[in-house]
């Protein structure tokens, strides 16, 4: 629901400050992807680049790769483009802070402030949420103490300054929003023949030697990780399950411990409207609250609550469920709220009540008042408590007699399982994060068996059906296979690389054939399927997930004339076109203001990564920065092998 609570999701507040730091880092991506130019000008094996005389070092480059793989997950190809664009990320933000202080521009403690409010969570009703919880909050989300923290935020602010003034004079003529109001409403139908590769995977034709070749041209992407083999028993609840017995006077007695966990404090269920005045002025809050006031009219004179909300209230969160919110305790709504909620009986409909969020219309729909729940209503859970610390601990108890006695007998294992009642079973190998039959994808049991020497016994681990004790039976390191071993990965991507090719070499075929002949009859003759758009603009997109961005064509080509292949993705696409509609005037004036701001921003954004491209490229003919391109390449290849 809309912020009323104090607590919530903290994703939110993540992705806030993802889009503050990456904003600026945003700008310019199709430079930071590129090689860096320039010599190999540094000679530590650890210091990638320095730029006037401070080294950036492969530890300073992995530090900023673990940030932003609490967010982006730990592909190893997604780790190579971190790293590549990380590097340059670093130079150009050093560069270009200086840059600023340059030109004479600073971040004050107030703009700092007034960046910090934004932050969801770090204010509640315009409090601060005071230092100690900032602190464990931006360490929590960001892997930062506050003084880098807001070190960082200072940089980002500085550098949003610059760009501002770098790309002020930048200007959009009437003219350029008139035309690309034209371009981008002008339309096109075409017949279009999509090539994809799985169309001809089972065309590739596969020979021993190709795949031989192949396999030596990628012999690192088939590197295989170590691998395990473990043996296991396994000790599943039903084993010790007879042991467990529970008395009634060990449920009385877990009650009577435990009191506090069973007191409801007061509490309502309640129901709401929300009519936001968040940045409204006095003149706006004053209508908005005229139209709350009508509603509220309404509900009093017999409407439905709940349709009511759905219609009007800009709760997102609770609108679709008729304004439900569900039970609430004190403490955890505004005070506003709050007092309006516990003063009212079940079924009474309040009258407006603001809060810093806007005006709400409230329905208690039930309301329980702070009681101790009695032995009988919890007697169940509490046994089903007990039973379950029971189980556990008769588990874990044979679990530890069978540990030691395999540790004392390594050699024994099966015989010691024997012992007890309980089978052995045994992995398959397997690598790390692979799931296994029986024992899961289990992180506790994966760090255990990847630490034990060959023939080591394990302590106990928990695991999905049970508790299990494993040995390591067999050990194979990591190493670069022969063909035999992959083979069936390997023509697999051959086949999907082969289809690639064949695909646009169909689609450049078909393209040359069609120049001076019937598109459709021909398409049919090569058994190709011949496809119709609907009429559609470059913002558009046709069906086969085609975007009209990438036929550009198509708007310049005349009726009747065809295309050459268009790559989209690894698909390929040969159009003719059928139809132009050219743009209306009519709806210029309704576009015009959203489309002036969208070509500024496209201006200022080139203009920008320009001048950091000029910047970055004066600073290496300067000798200002230093790249140790041997470095840089030893480094990102121990990423690139692993993808």
């Amino acid at each position: 629901m809309y912020r009323l609570f104090r607590g919530g999701s903290r994703k939110t507040l993540m992705k806030y400050l993802l889009i503050f730091f990456l904003g600026i880092v945003s700008i310019g991506m199709v430079l930071t992807l590129a090689p860096i130019p320039g010599g190999d000008t540094t000679t530590q094996a650890n210091v990638l680049a320095s730029l006037n005389g401070k080294n950036i070092t492969i530890q300073d480059i992995q530090r900023a790769i673990n940030n932003q793989l609490r967010t982006v997950g730990n592909d190893p190809k997604t780790i190579s483009r971190l790293a590549q664009s990380a590097l340059d990320q670093m130079i150009l933000q050093d560069a270009l802070i200086t840059q600023a202080h340059k030109m004479g521009l600073t971040v004050s403690d107030s703009e700092l402030v007034a960046s910090l409010r934004q932050i969801p969570y770090l204010y509640q009703n315009g409090q601060f949420i005071g230092m100690a919880e900032y602190e464990n909050l931006i360490q929590q989300e960001t892997g930062m103490a506050v003084p880098q923290f807001e070190a960082q935020m200072r940089n980002t602010i500085l550098i949003r300054k610059l760009r501002e003034t770098v790309t002020d004079d930048v200007q959009v003529t009437p003219e350029e929003v008139h035309e690309a109001y034209l371009r981008r409403n002008e339309k096109a139908k075409i017949n279009y023949v999509v090539f994809e590769p799985n169309q001809f995977v089972n065309a590739v034709k596969v020979t021993p030697q190709a795949l031989e070749t192949y396999f030596l041209q990628n012999r690192l992407r088939y590197k295989m990780p170590e691998q395990r083999k473990v043996k296991y028993v396994l000790i599943p609840p039903d084993k010790v399950r007879a042991q467990v017995k529970i008395t009634d006077a060990d449920l009385e007695q877990y009650y009577n411990q435990h009191l506090s966990e069973y007191r409801v404090p007061d509490r309502v269920k309640v129901a709401h409207i929300l009519f936001k005045t968040t940045g409204e002025t006095p003149q706006q809050e004053a209508q908005t609250r005229e139209t709350a006031e009508k509603v509220l009219n309404q509900i009093k004179g017999g409407a439905n609550f709940a349709d009511m909300a759905k219609k009007y209230s800009q709760d997102t969160g609770s609108a679709a469920n008729g304004g439900e919110i569900g039970w609430i305790e004190r403490g955890q709504t505004v005070k506003a709220f709050e007092d309006a909620a516990f003063s009212m009986k079940p079924g009474e409909i309040s009258n407006l009540i603001k809060t810093p969020y806007g005006f709400h219309i409230i329905k208690v729909e039930d309301r329980q008042v702070a009681h101790l729940k009695s032995f009988a209503e919890v007697k169940d859970s509490i046994q089903q408590t007990l039973e379950k610390q029971a189980l556990e601990q008769a588990q874990q108890n044979l679990a530890n007699q069978i540990e030691q006695a395999l540790k004392d007998h390594p050699d024994h294992f099966d015989a010691i399982a024997q012992q007890n009642g309980l089978q052995t079973g045994e992995t398959p190998l397997f690598a790390y994060n692979q799931a296994v039959p029986d024992l899961g994808n289990n992180e506790s049991f994966e760090n255990l068996a990847f630490q034990l020497p060959l023939d080591g016994i394990g302590e106990p681990i928990t695991v999905p059906k049970g508790v299990a004790i494993i040995q390591v039976t067999q050990i194979v390191p990591e190493h670069l296979p022969n063909l035999d071993e992959v083979k069936q990965r390997v023509e697999q991507d051959y086949r999907t690389d082969q289809s690639k090719i064949l695909a646009a070499e169909k689609a450049r075929q078909f393209a040359a054939q069609i120049k001076n002949g019937n598109f459709s009859k021909i398409a049919q003759a090569d058994g190709y399927k011949v496809k119709q758009s609907q009429e559609f603009t470059e913002q558009d997109q046709l069906q086969d997930m085609i975007p009209g961005s990438a036929l550009a064509s198509a708007f310049t080509l005349q009726p009747g004339q065809t295309s050459d292949p268009i790559s989209v993705g690894s698909t390929y696409v040969v159009f003719q076109v059928v139809s132009h509609t050219p743009a209306t005037e009519s709806d210029f004036a309704a576009q015009k203001d959203n489309l002036t701001d969208q070509l500024l921003q496209q201006k200022r954004d080139l203009a920008f990564e320009i001048y950091r491209d000029n910047l970055k490229q004066e600073l290496l003919r300067s000798g200002k920065l230093k790249i140790n391109q041997t470095a840089l390449k030893q480094f990102l290849a121990g990423y690139q092998e692993n993808s």
